[in-house]
């Protein structure tokens, strides 16, 4: 029987799909939010799971070698869009935030709160109310920086940019994992999916251009820029970030909520 992977739909996953599945195994497509409740569940065996979401996942999960999708600067996906300044972004103004987010919402917390103060930051809206920014993540950042934001008059913030400003550090939005309670050749057939993967990374990248610019109607060089940016093979210094990561989350996580309007 074929065993469930969850799978990120975005373009910054394309070359992983460009592998197929590990052996004996199927993708099913999940944004990042969706993949947490799913490894949780038992309903998807692994996932390149936001890291925002791996103290919920506890246990019940083991890292599988050093993948996962990071970027050292901009990534070019992960955007805040506002009428004003990112820095005048305070009590004053209000946010929405996809729902699809459970890595890039704690990092804009953790950027707005430790330069604003966490008692003043913007309050977040319903799914359709207006306001003065809106978080995006994937794809639809991706596009909408491409073609709409400046035409729309828009401020435009990385939220990794801003990350590696402060904080002189790559950040990991996802990591590769599988539950501890998967078979022995699941894990096996993973890992080594993603041993093979890092070996071919170079040639999957380029055959993943053509069709995903096509997906997204815009042009290659536009994804060849975005898959330079975005990091696979993780390294140390990748780690050190996602170890920074964690230990702000810790000091800061009993208010890691956005006041609502």
């Amino acid at each position: 029987m074929s065993v469930p992977i969850a799978m990120i739909p975005y373009t910054n996953m394309a070359p992983y799909r460009q592998l197929g599945a590990p052996d004996g195994c199927h993708f099913v497509p999940l944004v990042p939010r969706e993949s947490i409740s799913a490894l949780m569940a038992g309903n998807v065996a692994a996932a390149a799971v936001p890291v925002g979401g791996l103290g919920q996942l506890g246990q019940r999960v083991e890292m599988v070698g050093r993948f996962g999708i990071a970027a050292k600067g901009p990534c070019l996906s992960v955007m805040l869009f506002s009428r004003i300044p990112f820095e005048e972004m305070d009590a004053t103004r209000t946010v929405r935030i996809t729902r699809e987010t459970a890595s890039s919402v704690r990092l804009l917390y953790l950027l707005l709160g430790t330069r604003l103060g966490f008692d003043r930051l913007p309050r977040q809206v319903r799914d359709r109310g207006e306001a003065d920014a809106e978080l995006l993540i994937g794809d639809r950042a991706l596009v909408r920086n491409q073609r709409l934001a400046k035409d729309e008059g828009l401020h435009v913030t990385d939220l990794a940019e801003k990350w590696y400003a402060f904080e002189r550090l790559p950040f990991v939005f996802a990591r590769w994992v599988v539950r501890r309670d998967a078979a022995e050749s699941v894990k096996a057939a993973i890992g080594h999916w993603l041993d093979v993967f890092q070996v071919q990374e170079k040639k999957l990248v380029d055959q993943a251009v053509g069709p995903s610019a096509e997906a997204l109607g815009v042009t290659d060089e536009v994804i060849r820029r975005y898959f330079r940016v975005i990091r696979r093979c993780l390294d140390d210094e990748d780690l050190q970030g996602q170890a920074r990561f964690f230990k702000m989350l810790d000091k800061h996580s009993s208010r890691l909520v956005f006041p609502a309007t």
